[in-house]
């Protein structure tokens, strides 16, 4: 199976030689290493020229965030059966690839391989911490990565489905990127570009659910993370995403049917967090009042991904089956110790 491993990067220069030389370190036998670069600032376009021999470089002119850095590299490896989206904080042990392929493989509907992805700080008492294994969907219309912040005791060790995969190192099957892929201004989408960055995975995860795709989790494939957007990196743009988003991949892949429902808990879900919002970061509150325009794009998305068609599922089926009573204590600890900087795993 021929791989592109689409390392998507914007100002990661402190990272970028110790993911690109894990990734050129990998046993799979036909993988190629291809870097989107989002105009960036920090001197990556110089680390870049040092792999020139070894990396495929696409050089944007603008920042396009995740989604469109995907969608650039994906277009420039048209060969590849499988696509690997690759954060540069991200560094996966030499085998990773093969056995995520091999995974992938085992089984013609499955479009998504996750492994196990550990935080590269450790607990106090320095343990493994884990990062994700994988994404876990809630009737709330919440979503989380399974196992994140939990020390690595192998509780997680057992392969199986999961609702769908991280981006940061995910492995998806061109077959099925095709399959979800969505027809906007004439051209193409795998990720969705008004999304930007954060979230887009996971609706990724759903429209794939919704044509019938699976998703695995492969714990023997093993990397290190060490995952942006929180803490010092909390940014009004990221934190504008990440509540908005929410709302978008909504508009686009749910139904009233299963969501009416679950109102009382999404909407207590949404107050919470858009208190939390307008009272730490109110300029990016102010954001979202500004890009209301994207509801009605999400509505025009919407029509092609719940047309009919082979291996077309019901959007109830898929909530029924993968959405999962929300543990609110868990979630007000974990939101309590991010406030409080209580290191993981402790």
């Amino acid at each position: 199976m021929r791989v592109a491993a689409l390392v998507i990067n914007w100002n990661g220069a402190e990272h970028l030689p110790a993911c690109l030389d894990a990734l050129l370190a990998q046993d799979h036998p036909d993988l190629e290493v291809v870097v989107v670069d989002n105009a960036s600032e920090d001197g990556s376009r110089e680390v870049l020229r040092r792999y020139a021999d070894r990396v495929r470089v696409v050089a944007n002119d603008t920042n396009r965030g995740f989604a469109g850095g995907v969608n650039d590299g994906a277009a420039a490896a048209p060969a590849a059966d499988a696509i690997l989206t690759v954060n540069p904080d991200v560094t996966p042990r030499p085998d990773y690839v093969r056995l995520a392929v091999a995974a992938l493989a085992a089984d013609d509907r499955r479009g998504a391989v996750q492994g196990k992805l550990l935080r590269t700080v450790r607990a106090p008492a320095g343990e493994p911490v884990i990062d994700t294994t994988g994404h876990i969907a809630f009737r709330t219309r919440l979503f989380r990565n399974r196992g994140e912040g939990e020390i690595d005791r192998r509780q997680w060790d057992l392969a199986g489905e999961v609702f769908g995969v991280s981006g940061a190192l995910a492995l998806y099957r061109r077959r099925m990127l095709d399959d979800v892929a969505i027809e906007v201004d004439g051209r193409r989408e795998i990720l969705d570009e008004d999304l930007f960055a954060f979230w887009e995975d996971v609706d990724l995860d759903w429209r794939a659910r919704l044509r019938g795709w699976t998703a695995w989790y492969e714990p023997a494939a093993v990397a290190e993370h060490e995952r942006g957007g929180a803490g010092p990196r909390r940014t009004a743009r990221v934190e504008q995403l990440n509540w908005q988003n929410r709302l978008l991949v909504l508009v686009k892949c749910d139904a009233w049917i299963v969501l009416v429902p679950a109102l009382p808990g999404f909407l207590v879900t949404l107050l919470l967090k858009t208190a939390e919002l307008v009272l730490t970061v109110p300029t990016a509150f102010v954001a979202v009042l500004g890009d209301v325009r994207l509801v009605r794009r999400m509505l025009a998305k919407r029509s092609q991904v719940h047309a009919p068609g082979v291996g077309h599922v019901p959007t109830a089926a898929v909530v029924r089956t993968w959405f999962e009573p929300f543990d609110y204590r868990v979630w007000v600890r974990t939101w309590w110790r991010r406030v409080r900087g209580v290191p993981l795993g402790s």
